[in-house]
């Protein structure tokens, strides 16, 4: 799964996909910051971005396989220091 961020939008992209994240910029990163921000969805910080659980979890579809498989996914981000039980990080990729 990625984030999708321009200067006017936050989009989630390959929801079914729980292996990978990462959040892809159009922006320039000032921009970027604000649309998270203003959203409330999350914010950048130096080279990450940190996206809240919440309103990722509340993207994908509500069955009980997904929901299972990003409660893995949260876990295998905690164990590794890139979760914090609000906010997941993720590295900035360029939107092609």
């Amino acid at each position: 799964m990625y984030i999708e961020v321009t200067s006017d939008s936050v989009v989630t992209r390959h929801l079914l996909d729980l292996k990978t994240f990462h959040v892809r910029m159009s922006s320039d990163r000032e921009k970027a910051h604000e649309s998270l921000v203003s959203a409330n969805i999350g914010y950048i910080d130096n080279d990450a971005v940190f996206i809240r659980s919440a309103w990722l979890r509340d993207q994908g579809p509500r069955t009980r396989e997904w929901l299972e498989n990003f409660g893995a996914m949260l876990s295998y981000a905690e164990d590794r220091g890139w979760y914090d039980g609000e906010f997941i990080e993720g590295h900035i990729e360029p939107n092609e």
